[in-house]
């Protein structure tokens, strides 16, 4: 196997911004083949955590939820940010209950990524959650605007193809979960 490029070390941080979810900073670091030294824009944010939540009877718990970004609405997974105060699997269970009033029976880690690692320093911890029951109609954050939505998991790699499930992350969670199947998306390049 091929050796990877050597570390990069950093020399100086220039600048920073404190933006509450995240904090933007400026790294100069010193490439290890030439010494030459290059700024990085790089951005720490807290963990997050997202869940994939099966009902007995099989269905994915999803949420259909506007994005300011995107300016768009999207079928999503449950998660958000993991609290200074909590683990990533407690996140992923208060996320999964404030939006949709789910409870699972059982909730296990199925993995990690990296959300942007060219210039994110967090992880997106994914969990998969059974025998979820609705428990309550979900308390939403003030400033999100969004309805549950069940959706049958044999339907899922459809929903992946046709591009109604967009969001990268929780992308990666359903085939985390083995249940993304071969999808592969029929509208490639558009929209």
């Amino acid at each position: 196997m091929t050796e990877g490029p050597r570390p990069w070390k950093r020399l100086r941080t220039v600048r920073e911004e404190d933006y509450q979810i995240l904090q933007i900073r400026e790294d100069v670091f010193a490439d290890p083949r030439s010494g030459e030294e290059h700024p990085r824009v790089i951005i720490d944010a807290d963990e997050w955590a997202n869940v994939v939540a099966l009902t007995p009877d099989d269905h994915v718990v999803m949420v259909r939820q506007w994005r300011f970004g995107s300016q768009a609405s999207g079928l999503e997974i449950p998660g958000g940010v993991v609290d200074k105060d909590e683990t990533p699997e407690r996140a992923a269970l208060r996320e999964l209950e404030e939006e949709t009033g789910y409870r699972p029976a059982s909730i296990e880690p199925i993995g990690w990524v990296w959300p942007n690692p060219a210039h994110f320093t967090n992880k997106q911890h994914t969990f998969l959650a059974r025998g979820c029951e609705r428990v309550h109609d979900g308390t939403p954050d003030g400033g999100e605007d969004l309805v549950v939505v069940l959706v049958p998991r044999s339907a899922v790699p459809d929903l992946l193809g046709s591009g109604q499930i967009r969001h990268a992350l929780h992308i990666a969670a359903l085939s985390l979960a083995g249940i993304a199947g071969s999808a592969r998306s029929r509208d490639v390049g558009r929209g």
